[in-house]
């Protein structure tokens, strides 16, 4: 993450080699950029009523709508905006979820992370996966980053239990941007020269 002239995020660049977990194929998940074949699977989720209800989804939902968001991933990370990833099973290549960044603080070194993840794979650890997964990367990859913020609605304790299971500890008097409370959760990275587990990495 390097700044400009004026503080703001440079380009944000994929990941490279991708993401991915080391459990067994079966449940291995992926991360890669969204592609205009995921349409379909994206229009799904924002029309989902869990995703919607915990997740910032446009007003317009639809399939032009969800094309253009897919078309404007290039950008989002060109103006070092977004970096949003969708997770996929290396098993047989099905849509899972999506993980991102974004909120870059360049003063800071930190970042917001989100995610959500597809109603049918709900429950099987999924988001905790790849949280973990752009966690590690976002503070060991080129962004070094120093923390990474997961804001959590207090009633939404599943998004808050990936947060734990992620390796992120709760903040304490925490608000949102725009002032209602929060869950707010922090991966922070390790010292140089420190040895131990690492904290590692949040939608439902």
């Amino acid at each position: 993450m390097t700044p400009d002239r004026g503080g703001a995020v440079g380009r944000l660049a994929l990941p490279d080699p991708p993401l991915r977990t080391d459990a067994p194929r079966s449940g291995a998940v992926a991360l890669r950029p969204w592609e205009h074949a995921d349409l379909d699977d994206l229009v799904a989720a924002w029309a989902d009523p869990e995703v919607g209800r915990w997740t910032a989804v446009p007003d317009d939902r639809g399939p032009d709508a969800a094309a253009r968001w897919i078309a404007g991933e290039r950008h989002r990370r060109e103006a070092g905006l977004a970096l949003d990833l969708v997770g996929v099973s290396v098993d047989d290549g099905r849509i899972l979820g999506e993980v991102g960044l974004s909120g870059f603080d360049v003063v800071r070194r930190a970042a917001r992370i989100g995610w959500w993840t597809a109603a049918p794979e709900r429950g099987h650890g999924v988001a905790t996966g790849m949280v973990r997964l752009l966690t590690r990367w976002a503070h060991d990859g080129p962004l070094a980053l120093s923390a990474v913020v997961a804001e959590v609605d207090p009633g939404n304790p599943a998004s808050a239990a990936v947060a734990r299971a992620a390796g992120y500890s709760l903040l304490e008097g925490a608000t949102g941007r725009d002032g209602p409370v929060v869950l707010a959760f922090a991966s922070r990275r390790p010292a140089a020269g420190t040895t131990g587990g690492r904290e590692s990495s949040t939608r439902v």
